[in-house]
């Protein structure tokens, strides 16, 4: 038996493909003679500029726009890069956490939209006064116009299989492009892998830095860092190995020296130079080790400096 037949079974049952499809109505219009009158207004060219009107004060749409917001940072979180068709690797370990937060985020989207429709009437009669001349109700949808202009979408599909080509082909055309798909889902894959590689060795260096930078003087306290320094890396280490489909061994052992050595309470990063000292050395180190693996990337060499 070749390689190329063990590795086809374990590809395609270790992840799928996942995309995440959200539509909005943005309420912005092109407003053509707005933008004549202020190009002539200055002496410009019809084509100088493009003047949009905002349709709706932003309050009325920061509900959706943060849930679209977290949806599409939770979905790029839990899954990672395959090509530009807008479907990424979602690991089978993660697939039952990615479903459960876009279904939680799916929930919250559809009765915000639902909120937005009832009371876009009200919004469009205040939009007279706020846009004044500029105001056009043929720039409003309807009611039944404006939900279809809203949708939250996921869609999932097996990754390409050479097990599953079938087509009738000579046997020797049949396994060329049999090792065609394998090995570029195996290309793909390892793309996927060096991201996790990026988003830890960042995060890391990202540690590294704030903590060397962080100062108390007698005036206060120099170059603060926030919590989320820690609790990002918390939040990757927990999810690094669900997916770690390639199932690297050596990025394994790094997020475990992650766990043992840099994740420190933040109150206690703050309140000891001791043990704020010790974390931001080890978080260089680990970066450090993780400098050689990321060859061919453009990265920063780790911060090393002294805490006066």
């Amino acid at each position: 038996m070749n390689s190329t037949s063990i590795c086809e079974p374990s590809l395609s049952s270790r992840a799928m493909l996942c995309s995440l499809s959200i539509s909005m109505w943005s309420a912005r219009k092109h407003d053509p003679e707005a933008s004549e009158e202020i190009a002539q207004r200055h002496g410009a060219q019809a084509d100088a500029g493009r003047y949009h009107k905002v349709l709706l004060p932003k309050a009325a749409l920061a509900e959706i726009q943060k849930i679209v917001s977290d949806a599409r940072q939770e979905h790029y979180f839990m899954t990672l890069p395959w090509d530009d068709n807008g479907y990424r690797v979602l690991p089978a370990a993660a697939y039952m956490d990615h479903t459960e937060r876009m279904r939680d985020l799916s929930n919250r989207f559809s009765p915000a939209v639902e909120t937005l429709t009832q009371q876009f009437g009200q919004l469009v009669e205040e939009a007279k006064v706020r846009l004044g001349g500029l105001f056009r109700p043929e720039d409003y949808p309807s009611p039944e116009e404006l939900r279809s202009k809203f949708s939250f979408e996921t869609k999932v599909m097996p990754l390409p299989d050479a097990g599953d080509f079938r087509v009738t082909l000579g046997d020797e055309e049949k396994d060329r492009i049999k090792r065609q798909i394998t090995a570029a889902v195996e290309a793909s894959l390892q793309v996927a892998s060096r991201e996790l590689w990026q988003r830890l060795y960042e995060a890391v260096s990202h540690l590294a830095e704030r903590l060397h930078a962080y100062k108390v003087t007698d005036e206060g306290v120099e170059h603060p860092f926030r919590d989320s320094v820690v609790t990002n890396l918390v939040k990757l280490v927990d999810v690094l190995p669900k997916l770690n489909v390639t199932k690297d061994p050596e990025l394994e052992r790094l997020a475990a020296q992650v766990r043992a050595s840099l994740l420190v309470d933040p109150k206690e990063l703050r309140e000891s130079e001791l043990v704020r000292s010790e974390t931001a050395k080890a978080a260089s180190a680990i970066a450090a080790k993780m400098a050689p693996f990321l060859a061919g990337y453009s990265v920063p060499a780790p911060i090393e400096r002294r805490v006066a």
